[in-house]
């Protein structure tokens, strides 16, 4: 399963720092839009202005239907051109913008010599399902189709990878299969998902129902219970039946799927997606593997930075990174590259 984080130490974090989450009939999605971006602001002062090595920009990018998204590039100011990343923020289709992930990218751009994109993606109540699905569809497509330009100078035959967290995540899954079929300008050759929701119980195979527990083992705790979660369905409006929500619904066969990087939270309601598809792919012959943090409810490392909890999930992710590009990425590596000290202790049970 990979490595654990003591399971009492989410728990104590998030007694003395309750998550900004109103009631579920309140104002949920201002109210999580503010939290993170605060916490995205948070981060950019953190990090200061790019470095020399770095560049960084926004660019504006068209979609389907005439509206102008955008798109947040970040990769080295000179040298050859490196593997391709794009990043899909979490926020339960409601919250969230593409400064979110700036601290991953500054750390994959100076590790690993990479061009990382931050998509953005149209937003609910405002604009219901599938209309995130759209977007991200869109900026994928002109992504792989403008690799090479001037603008991303990225080479995605060196690794193309797509990663996301929470509802980036199920993003990132749903259009890694929905690729299969609809091809990209280059595929892609990894997939990294923290805190998936690829399924219903109505959609998890036969043989995984007994396995299919955690919406109900987990539908109480500090961060998203059943109530907070029926409220975001109600804002999103997604089609349980459509393969653009959940990817185990596609048709595509799973043996088709590149490499993938899980990270799952032990006290989440969707930790079993992510168990379950774990060993789908397995079972199909696709390479993965799993850093698994008991304990800890949906997304409460992600927001734990200052915490060793925190620090050790951003390390993870970072050597999990290097372990699809075939890379061996040593912990002291990854923090480095993060920008930060090194934990004294990895958490490991």
């Amino acid at each position: 399963m990979g490595r654990g984080i003591e399971a009492d130490g989410c728990a104590k974090f998030l007694a003395k720092n309750p998550p900004p989450l109103p009631p579920p009939d309140a104002g949920i999605h201002a109210t999580l839009r503010k939290a993170l971006r605060a916490g995205a602001e948070a981060t950019l002062a953190r990090l200061g202005p790019a470095p020399a090595w770095l560049s960084e920009s926004y660019h504006a990018i068209p979609m389907r239907d005439g509206y102008i998204s955008s798109i947040k590039v970040q990769k080295p100011s000179n040298g050859p051109a490196g593997p391709l990343f794009v990043l899909c923020f979490r926020g339960g289709f409601i919250a969230g913008d593409n400064d979110q992930q700036s601290q991953n990218a500054r750390a994959l751009v100076k590790l690993f010599g990479a061009t990382v994109v931050n998509i953005n993606y149209r937003l609910a109540p405002e604009h219901k399902f599938p209309q995130s699905q759209y977007d991200a569809i869109d900026s994928m497509k002109w992504i792989a189709e403008n690799a090479s330009s001037d603008l991303l100078a990225a080479d995605p035959s060196k690794d193309f990878i797509m990663r996301g967290i929470s509802a980036g995540a199920i993003l990132t899954s749903a259009l890694s299969r929905k690729f299969q079929e609809d091809k990209l300008a280059h595929p892609l050759t990894g997939q990294w998902l923290a805190l998936p929701s690829v399924m219903t119980r109505e959609s998890c195979p036969e043989k995984y129902i007994p396995y299919f527990i955690s919406r109900e083992q987990n539908s109480v705790n500090p961060m998203i219970d059943k109530a907070t979660m029926d409220k975001v369905i109600s804002l999103t409006d997604w089609d349980v039946k459509s393969d653009l929500r959940f990817a185990v619904l596609s048709e595509a066969p799973i043996s088709g799927q590149p490499k993938t990087y899980f990270q799952v939270d032990g006290m989440d309601p969707m930790r079993d997606d992510a168990l379950i598809y774990d060993e789908m792919l397995k079972e199909a012959g696709v390479p993965t593997k799993v850093d698994f943090y008991p304990g800890c409810p949906h997304g409460s490392v992600t927001i734990m930075g200052s915490e060793d909890l925190g620090k050790n999930n951003k390390i993870d992710a970072i050597v999990g990174l290097g372990w699809l590009l075939g890379r061996d990425v040593s912990r002291q590596e990854a923090a480095d590259a993060l920008g930060e000290a090194l934990p004294s202790s990895t958490g490991k049970e």
